[in-house]
């Protein structure tokens, strides 16, 4: 723990310093609403909306900070790593504030001081607000993810004596907040009990779009508890936990031998790849329930088995591809229709259905074009193939594929763009 002199205290000082005074005053100037407020750096990590809006202006016009972003010799830095004349490098002095924003966001929401003891004036009965809508989920029913939270975890019990609800869950959450684009779900975070976050910590806040944090919502406590049983090893349990815990529900359902047939295949491949490809959870089952499909097999689409759908995988069983055909398959696709157009068709399916009924239309509309176009993509590819063989010309089934990708490219992401709904487009992963 630092003294109140020590190094690490006094670059925290003076880092807060800088950005209550200069980095405020910057954001004044830059954004009109803070114009008339006596205290803008209070504003900002007050509201999520406007500290969203800082971080990206702060991105998109950085240079306008280049006073700031220099060493302690007064060298300019230019990446987010490099210790800063403050003593902080950009990563750390953001993780501070997106942990001060939560902070602040927090004791607003629950009506309350984090710590009671240090307020200067008494407070009268907490009254936490309701679940509250924030322009930056517009697609996201906060109200409805708070009451899944509850119906699927439980309830907090009342803090204990000398503790508010807000220092509860601060409590919980402040060691899991680094990034800046945690901050666009500070609505959500505070809609999830506190015991939920000491149990799963890390594994909430590293869900990076609004589609898995609603998947997460919708995650039952009887899941967690079975994949455990599956897991056993604490080591492996808290492997999951940390780099995706929407994997639970999958394992849950694999059981023993499953999980140990995709792990088992999965061995040579990182933790965070690992744990991804099991969150994949329609195409990690079919990995096991379908006896096409080997152990090596498995280990061959490693690099594609997080994001590929089940779709895909049923379209390269159908050319009967080998399993080295099957991977140059997916980087022939990928190469020739681009990595956008590639994951709209190969890529996941989205799995929240909108509360709006327009939404649900288009969004069925759309995905029902990208499994077409998949299929009409192998159809394509089958029939080239069968013209070269009746030709005489030898057959390359890659110089094929990547024949009709290119063809069919420039139409496809026309289409797509036209019928693409705003869930699909919001749902992006917002780190950078």
């Amino acid at each position: 723990m630092s003294t109140p002199d020590s190094p690490d205290a006094l670059a925290r000082r003076e880092v807060s310093r800088v950005l209550k005074q200069e980095v405020a005053e910057k954001f004044r100037q830059l954004l009109p609403p803070l114009a008339p407020v006596p205290d803008a750096y209070k504003a900002i990590m007050e509201s999520p909306e406007l500290l969203d809006g800082c971080f990206q202006i702060f991105r998109a016009k950085r240079d306008l900070f280049a006073n700031l972003l220099v060493d302690a010799d007064g060298n300019p830095v230019h990446d987010d790593v490099t210790r800063l004349k403050c003593g902080r490098s950009v990563d750390e002095v953001i993780g501070m504030v997106v942990r001060t924003g939560m902070r602040s966001f927090a004791e607003n929401h629950f009506g309350e001081p984090i710590d009671p003891a240090k307020a200067k004036t008494k407070t009268a009965a907490a009254q936490k607000k309701p679940p509250q809508q924030s322009p930056l989920l517009r697609l996201v029913n906060v109200a409805k993810l708070s009451e899944l939270f509850r119906r699927n975890h439980g309830q907090d019990r009342p803090p204990p004596a000398g503790q508010s609800g807000s220092g509860r869950f601060y409590a919980s959450i402040k060691d899991h907040l680094d990034f800046e684009w945690q901050v666009r779900f500070f609505p959500i975070y505070v809609e999830i009990p506190a015991h939920v976050f000491n149990k799963l910590g890390i594994g909430i806040t590293r869900m990076d779009t609004e589609e898995r944090l609603q998947k997460l919502a919708q995650l039952a406590m009887a899941d967690l508890q079975k994949a455990e049983q599956v897991l056993k090893d604490p080591a492996l349990i808290r492997e999951m936990l940390e780099h995706n815990v929407l994997a639970s529900s999958t394992v849950s359902e694999l059981g023993e031998a499953g999980f140990d047939t995709v792990h088992g295949a999965l061995s040579g491949v990182d933790a965070k790849k690992k744990w991804d490809v099991l969150a994949n959870k329609d195409t990690a089952k079919k990995l096991v329930e379908d006896n096409r499909i080997s152990q090596h097999d498995i280990a061959a689409l490693a690099d594609y088995l997080d994001v590929l759908n089940e779709y895909a995988l049923d379209a390269m069983l159908e050319l009967h591809l080998n399993r080295d055909q099957m991977q140059m398959f997916l980087k022939t696709a990928e190469e020739h229709l681009g990595r956008s157009l590639f994951l709209s068709l190969f890529g996941p399916v989205y799995g929240i259905v909108p509360d709006d009924m327009d939404e649900q239309m288009k969004l069925r509309k759309y995905q029902s074009f990208c499994q077409k176009a998949l299929r009409d993509l192998v159809t394509a590819v089958k029939q080239l193939e069968e013209q070269n063989r009746r030709s005489g010309n030898e057959v390359d089934e890659q110089e094929c594929l990547a024949t009709v990708c290119r063809s069919r490219r420039i139409d496809l992401e026309k289409e797509l763009k036209k019928l693409v709904p705003a869930c699909v487009v919001n749902n992006q992963p917002h780190h950078r």
